[in-house]
């Protein structure tokens, strides 16, 4: 399969320091538009691949139970982790392809696949039987079609100057975020529909509340490709200093430094294990700490997080100005440090006389299911062995935590990522992202485990406090390693 990719080619000027720094290319206006036409056009894939998962995660337990009718969570903890272990395994694989393909082809395939897993997780109810098995099939679909996160990230960074890379990443980190923000919006607003919603019985079709937002995002999905089709055309900067000399070097022979590129890879996973913490234990711990309801937890978190939401695009915006400003390792520090700050805010105050409120209905700690336990009419309370001996956490002291943590956060991946890209160079780097993408797949498959085994058995001080130490140990890693997290062109 013949590539097709457009490549700039550095100016003569870059021939008198016989070097490629990567930064200055003969472009005409034409080309510049298409090319960031195109990286725009990644960033609406971005946008829709988040929204793929944030529509229906906070409806894929009612649809199961609508549709199946169980009520055990086993079933949903494989459909959870179905998506994650798509991502995990394809990710690389879509990554390698891409290396040795135009980027197109990983990218188109990718979205025909998602099209047609949210068409299947739509009719997933329309099947005579093993309706279950045919949401878990749609949810591993879409890990799939979200492995090509590796192929898109591996194009701009390819498509993008040292210069211009930190503002792309920061464009498509944005674009993730608002999927991840107004996903459940949507989902909230399509409630009205209620479980019945309309049919359409010649070709099986239900709209309810919880098909409609994948039949939503199919749509979305059908827009998308053929735009992709239209508007996209592949580009690489740059690949030769000048072809007619012995001058001629291609980029493509730069010696990634393994142990810097391996440094950025683990700080990434951990932060993405970092956030699992509040993923996790968002919603036992408040209704601990403050015998909300579950309605309650839902509704009070589900705030929270959209101003968390607003707070990373901030976060993204900022990271944008100060790059060109302040050196990126700078930065990562900064927003590491702040994201210690977060967790660590969620630690009680020992120092303070009041404590989770004891619960009012008979429940037996060890069997609670946050799942299918609502306390309308009577308060949770705390039901864990921690809890007599736990002081409570203020409330706000959880705000400004939340709000802490999805700064810091959303500027450590953002940040990470960037320098990730750089150190690989500009050779082509499908392989090396879906690695790196397989990496927080793999954080958010195992961390939820840790984290709920950690908040269970030793509650939020031990919980928190062991986060807040592994991110320090981060820090320690990136400080050694400073001076070798570097583009590849400086090194």
């Amino acid at each position: 399969m013949k590539s097709e990719v457009h490549r700039l080619i550095p100016v003569t000027k870059a021939k008198e320091n016989k070097s490629i720094n990567g930064d200055v290319f003969e472009e005409s206006v034409e080309d510049k538009k298409s090319r960031w036409r195109s990286i725009h056009l990644a960033c609406l894939i971005m946008f829709i691949g988040s929204l793929d998962y944030s529509i229906v995660i906070t409806s894929i337990w009612p649809y199961l139970q609508s549709i199946t009718y169980t009520k055990d969570t086993t079933f949903l903890g494989w459909l959870l982790c179905a998506f994650g272990l798509g991502q995990l395994v394809f990710a690389p694989i879509l990554g390698l392809w891409s290396n040795y393909v135009d980027v197109k082809w990983p990218i188109l395939t990718t979205l025909i696949l998602g099209v047609f897993a949210n068409t299947l997780y739509g009719y997933a109810g329309a099947f005579p039987s093993h309706n279950g098995i045919v949401m878990l099939v749609a949810r591993f679909c879409l890990g799939i079609r979200a492995g090509n996160v590796a192929v898109i990230k591996s194009y701009v960074s390819g498509a993008t100057t040292v210069k211009e890379r930190t503002s792309a990443v920061a464009n498509f980190s944005t674009a993730q975020t608002i999927g991840l923000m107004i996903g459940p919006v949507i989902q909230t607003a399509l409630t009205p529909l209620g479980e019945t919603g309309l049919r359409w019985d010649l070709i099986k079709l239900t709209l309810n509340m919880y098909t409609t937002a994948a039949f939503l995002v199919t749509l979305l999905g059908i827009v998308t490709l053929v735009l992709f089709l239209l508007m996209f055309k592949s580009y690489r900067i740059a690949d030769t200093l000048d072809e007619d000399t012995e001058d001629y070097q291609s980029i493509d022979d730069g010696k990634v430094d393994k142990v810097a590129a391996s440094v950025a890879a683990l700080a990434f996973s951990l932060a993405v294990f970092s956030m699992t913490y509040d993923e996790t234990i968002l919603l036992p711990l408040t209704m601990a700490m403050y015998a909300w309801s579950r309605n309650e937890a839902v509704l009070y978190n589900g705030i929270l997080l959209t101003g968390g939401a607003c707070v990373a695009v901030l976060s993204f915006l900022a990271v944008k100005y100060l790059s060109k400003r302040c050196d990126e390792r700078k930065i990562l520090l900064g927003s590491l440090a702040i994201l210690i700050t977060g967790y660590t805010l969620q630690i009680p105050m020992p120092f303070t006389s009041s404590y989770p409120p004891a619960p009012q209905v008979a429940v037996n700690s060890t069997d609670i299911d946050f799942n299918t336990l609502d306390c309308e009419g009577a308060r949770c309370g705390c039901y864990f062995d921690w809890c007599t001996y736990t002081p409570q956490l203020f409330l706000s002291q959880y705000i400004v935590a939340v709000t802490c943590v999805s700064f810091g956060f959303a500027a450590t991946i953002l940040t990470v990522t960037t320098i990730y890209s750089k150190i690989l160079g500009p050779k082509p780097q499908g392989l090396f992202m879906g690695l790196l993408t397989a990496g927080g797949s793999f954080s958010r498959m195992v961390g939820p485990v840790i984290v709920g085994f950690m908040f269970a058995e030793y509650g939020p001080v031990w919980s928190f406090l062991s986060i807040s130490i592994v991110l320090l140990l981060t820090i320690v890693m990136i400080i050694v390693t400073y001076r070798r997290l570097v583009p590849m062109c400086q090194r």
